[in-house]
């Protein structure tokens, strides 16, 4: 990689992330309504005990999308579009550990989705081994049983994390098939962690900007009528 002088990527970064917070902070709303309900999938990511009230991966921050998410599930339901829930839920010798603290430990209490979700029903549980929960045996499957479903509306945590890794593969394996789709983030109910090594303003915006770049719409959130 060809990298500038520290003073140049300084002038650069700020130039650039205020250009994103711009574009970012101007993000709209999207009426649940659009949402062909023919097409449409809910996708909730790692809403989990384990990313947000306890354990090593923990971050209190990330707490106020609960609410909106667990409406946002119930709406959609309502509708009649169906929604997977994610949730990390490892086995006790993961390979993942390797880059990670041990969290969410399958038939621990971090692993299960918070109670807010968890109290609700119609939603499919699909439990993963890795950031990514596109390769979950329960995506794969209902990909392959619901090929009509080609719209997909995001919203989880963490925004840099397992989210942007489910939305990009997601879009890659649609456009390797060319088969056309829709993947929309909602930012207003999508987190990130935030610690020394982690910063999470910057973390969301980056990976919001990747994400759009390939393809991904960002909306601000959902309207209801």
């Amino acid at each position: 990689m060809k990298i500038s002088d520290r003073e140049t990527i300084k002038k650069k970064s700020a130039d650039v992330f205020t250009k994103i917070y711009d574009r970012f902070k101007s993000l709209e709303n999207i009426p649940l309504s659009s949402f062909d309900t023919d097409k449409t999938v809910l996708v909730i990511v790692d809403v989990i005990n384990g990313f947000i009230r306890e354990g090593a991966m923990a971050d209190s921050r990330i707490e106020y999308i609960i609410q909106g998410t667990a409406k946002l599930l119930e709406k959609c339901i309502e509708a009649g579009i169906p929604a997977v829930a994610f949730a990390d839920s490892h086995c006790e010798n993961a390979e993942e550990f390797s880059s990670y603290p041990v969290h969410c430990i399958s038939g621990s209490l971090e692993s299960e989705l918070v109670n807010e979700l968890k109290e609700k029903t119609g939603y499919i549980l699909a439990e993963k081994n890795s950031t990514n929960g596109f390769f979950s045996p329960v995506m794969q499957k209902f990909l392959s049983d619901n090929p009509e479903r080609t719209d997909f509306v995001v919203c989880g945590d963490c925004t840099d994390i397992c989210v942007m890794n489910f939305c990009l593969s997601l879009k890659a394996y649609f456009d390797q098939n060319n088969i056309r789709c829709s993947v929309t983030v909602l930012s207003d109910l999508t987190e990130t962690y935030n610690s020394d090594q982690h910063d999470a303003d910057i973390m969301n915006l980056a990976a919001s900007e990747f994400m759009k770049n390939a393809g991904i719409i960002i909306a601000g959130g959902v309207e209801y009528d």
